[in-house]
């Protein structure tokens, strides 16, 4: 009976051992091809590499102890572990594991429910959260469930949302929104539920573009959502039908535009004005290995043309307003290429600012592929045997004075809160919206009614765009001039 027992004991603690070492199998060790892609490329290109110890030149002392540091990790572990000061200083690379991914989400390919929203704490201190919609996409999932600006939501399949939780709860494909109330500055649940599932959806940046006339003035609305390069010739269009209708003024709402293309920032800047072809719009500065690729982008009468493949198909003339002033509508949501237009306008007209602090984004970057042949920088040469691509930070930007834009972002010349009228959002473009009604207010110098703010002290936690990582984007086209 012993011997039996022996026997039964060792079959099991061998099956045991086998399934244990099965399932270590199953989970991949690091790839050191992929990983030697990552050091060698952002020690490369990264703009802090000098900072950074374990991207110095001298970091390894023989093939053996590189090789030893590339098998200690993860791809995405070492990825991180490269950054300088992360979360603080560096806040913004990251990579991913599908570069054809990546490239949809620049050119507006991406998974949504159609609808941009903000997240806001219940209180300044709690963990409690909850979600207003900001706009809505036509057509969109949430457009034909019924969702409008304004609605407020708390909970996300029968889970209230905190600021733990929401990442998961928002990153669902399909989701039931429960949906919420303010009521006297105090958050309501109400019995209502809304399901919608995410679907591709390809945005067009140009959101709104209008003429309001008020007290003599003929003011162009112009609310605009991304930097897209594949959408440039739709936003010249936007401004050439405003100069049609005679503008006298312009206001141009970045309230919830996370940023994207360099290029497009300054092609938008060149339609603001006209006067200043040619001149210095922004300049950009790299790391040390990199000086060669420092550049100036200019002031254009010209502009490239792109496909959504993000391959330049030709080019057009773009039309010029010649302002000497104009506003922009701004909230924490304001990123990257957003706040490259205010600042880089700033030194040669008059821009007012109006809402909330922007975001704080003076940084950009390039898709990193592992073609050492293109100097990582194009998917000519690409290696077959992953997807594997990073986007770290590789310049910072300045305008044409050397002036950098703060790092803890633009404060507006007049603070408005969105937030504190929650309880009664007006539509966007209309006369009663708080922020585009200060614009008016200043341009005219006649008063206008709007709202009073009710829900007040409370502030933006998170937007749609902010939470994911290429939400605030500044970066630079594919195909732009790589001096080796």
């Amino acid at each position: 009976m012993k011997t039996k027992f022996l026997y039964f004991f060792l079959a099991i603690l061998f099956s045991i051992n086998f399934i244990s070492c099965k399932d270590d199998d199953d989970t991949p060790g690091p790839s050191t091809s992929v990983n030697d892609f990552v050091w060698k490329a952002m020690n490369t290109w990264y703009y802090w590499q000098e900072q950074s110890p374990n991207l110095a030149d001298n970091r390894f002392s023989n093939d053996a102890d590189y090789t030893n540091f590339l098998n200690s990790q993860q791809t995405d572990e070492l990825f991180y572990s490269l950054l300088f000061d992360y979360g603080n200083t560096d806040r913004f690379s990251w990579i991913v594991d599908d570069y054809e991914v990546l490239d949809n989400s620049f050119a507006g390919i991406n998974f949504s429910y159609g609808m941009d929203y903000g997240l806001v704490r219940l209180t300044p201190n709690s963990s409690t959260l909850f979600g207003y919609v900001q706009y809505v996409l036509p057509d969109s999932p949430a457009a034909n469930a019924g969702f409008q600006r304004g609605d407020i939501f708390t909970r996300i399949n029968g889970t209230q949302l905190t600021d733990s939780n929401y990442t998961q709860l928002l990153r669902e494909m399909s989701a039931t929104f429960g949906m919420g109330y303010l009521q006297s500055g105090e958050l309501f649940n109400s019995e209502e539920q809304i399901s919608i599932t995410k679907t591709q959806i390809n945005e067009n940046p140009v959101y709104i573009s209008t003429v309001i006339e008020s007290d003599g003035h003929k003011i162009g609305y112009l609310m605009y959502n991304n930097f897209r390069a594949n959408y440039n010739d739709e936003l010249n269009q936007a401004i050439t039908q405003l100069k049609s209708q005679g503008i006298t003024d312009l206001v141009i709402d970045l309230r919830y535009n996370g940023g994207g293309s360099v290029q497009t920032a300054a092609y938008f800047g060149s339609m603001v004005t006209g006067q200043f072809n040619q001149q210095d719009f922004t300049r950009l500065t790299y790391n040390q290995k990199r000086s060669n690729n420092n550049s100036t982008y200019k002031f254009e009468n010209t502009a490239k043309l792109f496909n959504d493949d993000l391959q330049q198909t030709g080019t057009f003339n773009l039309t010029n307003l010649n302002l000497s002033e104009v506003y922009v509508l701004t909230t924490r949501g304001s990123a990257s290429a957003s706040e490259m237009l205010i600042s880089c306008l700033k030194p040669y007209i008059n821009v007012v600012t109006i809402g909330m602090q922007t975001y704080g984004k003076t940084v950009g970057s390039i898709t990193l592929y592992d073609s050492p042949s293109s100097y990582y920088t194009s998917t000519d040469g690409i290696s077959n045997a992953h997807k594997w691509a990073m986007q770290p930070i590789v310049f910072e930007y300045r305008n044409s004075q050397n002036q950098a834009s703060p790092t803890q972002g633009i404060v507006p010349d007049h603070e408005i809160n969105e937030i504190s009228y929650l309880e009664n959002l007006p539509q966007l473009g209309s006369l009663e919206e708080p922020l585009l009604n200060q614009a008016i207010t200043l341009i005219t110098g006649a008063p206008k009614t709007s709202p009073i703010p009710i829900f007040t002290n409370q502030e933006l936690f998170k937007t749609s765009k902010t939470m994911e990582q290429f939400g605030t984007e500044l970066y630079l086209d594919k195909g732009f001039n790589l001096n080796p």
